[in-house]
């Protein structure tokens, strides 16, 4: 199985904006076992290729500084607006695995432990800033000054672990209910760091997340031999406590509403076709002295042809 994942924001250039570009790609090899009527195991091997980015921009940090410390006024006041503060990209692999138990209580009613492990991806690549390095002898709190010249860093993110019960309930004929919980170890996500070769820090920032869970409810609806209707709600808790808010990710809890059919052409083809609608409560951020408001709002539609031999 492989996917797809990635997250990205966009903001106006600024130390606190920029881009913060996240992409991953999950090949998982997975297999299964019954070991009676009722129950069975599956285990799996994650393969993580990921790909990161972040730019962030000078924007009127130099007027900021300059007004709260006026000894570096001649130094700060000068930076232009759209000097590339930090740039920093890298690729890696990361590896991991997960697991699972399936007990099926009889053909109506069965219920599901699952787990996925963390995934620590320890990147190498470039990192570079247009400031001038005179600069760094002041200890502003800023990425790194190198010049424009570009050197090798490394920075280590940990994915984290998943565990998850769900359930499914045949409660009529034509009708079923599903339902799950979700736990997500966010904690272990406390901050962006990138370090030279050397050891030095060459850009900090500050994340501390929180564990979070996202719980769902559906139906699923039989309505003959070939069609069959599903709908469910959602509600994901976000990871990213207010004070902690910031424009470069600026999570909030969400809800989803979501829909779908699937046509079986006979017992051994068939097609799903579904649609999602994610909404973010809107979020006030404070970062420095700057105050925004952030809301999420997105449409998803997906669909699959299955087939079985």
């Amino acid at each position: 199985m492989v996917w797809r994942q990635s997250l990205t924001t966009h903001t106006p250039a600024g130390s606190v904006g920029g881009t913060t570009d996240l992409e991953t790609m999950n090949l998982n090899l997975s297999g299964a076992y019954r070991l009676n009527e009722a129950w069975s195991f599956g285990l799996g091997f994650d393969a993580v290729y990921a790909r990161a980015k972040i730019e962030r921009f000078a924007g009127d940090l130099g007027q900021l500084v300059a007004a709260q410390n006026p000894a570096l006024a001649p130094v700060a006041g000068q930076i232009p607006s759209d000097t590339k503060i930090a740039h920093l990209n890298g690729n890696q692999w990361g590896f991991g695995w997960n697991a699972g138990i399936l007990y099926e209580l009889d053909k109506n009613n069965r219920y599901a432990l699952t787990y996925r492990s963390e995934v620590k991806i320890d990147f190498k690549g470039n990192y570079s800033s247009d400031l001038p390095i005179a600069i760094n002898r002041f200890n502003l709190p800023i990425p790194t000054a190198t010049g424009g010249a570009t050197q090798s860093g490394y920075l280590t993110l940990n994915l984290p672990e998943m565990w998850e019960v769900s359930g499914y309930n045949r409660v009529a004929p034509q009708w079923a209910i599903h339902y799950s919980l979700a736990y997500t170890s966010w904690s272990q996500f406390q901050e962006l760091k990138a370090k030279s070769t050397a050891g030095d820090t060459l850009f900090e920032k500050h994340e501390g997340f929180k564990d979070a869970y996202r719980i769902a409810l559906g139906t699923t609806y039989y309505y003959d031999d070939n069609w069959t209707f599903r709908t469910g709600i959602a509600f994901d808790d976000s990871p990213v406590p207010a004070q902690n808010r910031s424009i470069s990710i600026p999570d909030q809890d969400r809800f989803w509403l979501s829909a779908g059919t699937t046509y079986a052409f006979n017992k051994d083809a068939s097609v799903d076709v579904g649609v999602s609608y994610m909404h973010g409560q809107s979020v006030k951020i404070n970062e420095g002295p700057y105050q925004f408001e952030s809301e999420g709002k997105a449409w998803l539609f997906g669909t699959n042809f299955n087939y079985a031999f």
